[in-house]
């Protein structure tokens, strides 16, 4: 729980670092206020995982009364390497800056992000085993444990949206190249997919999804009317989100449950521009009316679903075994 609190808190400095770009004309030196708190957030991480790899018990007496005697250390090695990465990768950067006094370091860059993802994946497989023998009574816990672990499920995907998400705007809005942005948008709209369809297969109820989008439309809110004072704007992420958790509802009547969620994606893929809105309006305009380009993202949209369907499984029946989630 603490280190999805803590990669959340990496997402946060990620997005701070990208709009502090500019204040700092290009050059943001690794000692800055949003350097500073990716760094604690990795050192939390770090801590979260040797704490977690310890334990030798599943939870103390007070907490728990489980059927079972497991400890849940899945997940928590792989984002211990993901913490590895990421400091390879700050040591690089600031080494760089150090040396040469420029900034940005792609390389450097692109290894920070792939560290990220990886440690919030690796939170997200140790919280959805741990979510799913919570949900199933394999683990009995007080209901405020449950409702923190499940808390912590929203943050750890919302923080690998935030994180990916943020990542490719930073390129699109760099580059001001059509074909580029072109496969920016429908690597957007394919993580989309992705992230929202394993959030429904992990907490299926209705809003689930919704609360994700809560997630990252509070965070790109803050930044852009706080930080760069964008003129206050209505968040149509939320009303595309709701429409696709409310069309999952409906497909899941008369089809299974997963391929309801596929088909569901497509929506997120048809209202593209409202998802990622603002930034949409500024780096995709040509999202906002059905073009040839507006059809490939709608098709990213559909790969995204039927991908987080397949990761699910996959992972679910290889850390499981023969102990299903959904």
């Amino acid at each position: 729980m603490v280190g999805s609190l803590a990669a959340f808190t990496q997402a946060l400095a990620e997005w701070w670092d990208i709009f502090s770009h500019p204040l700092f004309g290009g050059v943001d030196a690794w000692w800055n206020p949003a350097h500073l708190t990716l760094y604690t957030a990795v050192a939390t991480t770090v801590l979260a995982v040797y704490m977690g790899l310890r334990v030798s018990k599943p939870y103390p007496p007070p907490l728990s009364v489980s059927p079972i005697r497991f400890v849940n250390v899945a997940g928590l090695k792989l984002a211990g390497f993901g913490c590895l990465i990421e400091i390879v990768a700050e040591v690089w950067n600031a080494s760089a800056y150090l040396i040469f006094h420029k900034e940005p370091i792609i390389p450097a860059f692109i290894l920070l992000t792939l560290g990220m993802l990886t440690v919030n994946l690796g939170i997200v497989i140790g919280l959805t085993i741990e979510y799913g023998m919570i949900r199933r009574n394999l683990i009995i816990v007080r209901d405020t444990v449950r409702w923190v672990t499940a808390l912590c499920v929203l943050l750890s995907f919302s923080a690998i949206w935030l994180m990916a998400s943020g990542a490719l705007f930073d390129v699109g809005s760099v580059y001001r190249l059509f074909l580029l942005n072109w496969a920016v948008a429908v690597l957007m709209s394919l993580l989309g997919s992705l992230v929202l369809v394993c959030t429904k297969r992990v907490m299926p109820r209705f809003g689930s999804a919704v609360l994700v989008g809560v997630l990252f439309n509070a965070v790109s809110y803050l930044f852009l009317t706080v930080y760069v004072h964008v003129i206050p704007y209505v968040p149509w992420g939320l009303f595309a989100l709701f429409i696709f958790d409310l069309v999952s509802v409906w497909f899941s009547r008369w089809v299974r449950f997963a391929q309801g969620l596929v088909l569901s994606s497509v929506v997120l893929g048809l209202l593209f521009w409202a998802v990622y809105f603002p930034f949409s309006r500024f780096v995709f305009p040509w999202s906002s009316s059905f073009q040839l380009p507006t059809v490939t993202v709608v098709v990213g949209s559909s790969v995204g679903g039927w991908l987080g369907n397949m990761v699910y499984t996959r992972l679910s029946s290889v850390v499981l075994g023969d102990v299903a989630l959904d």
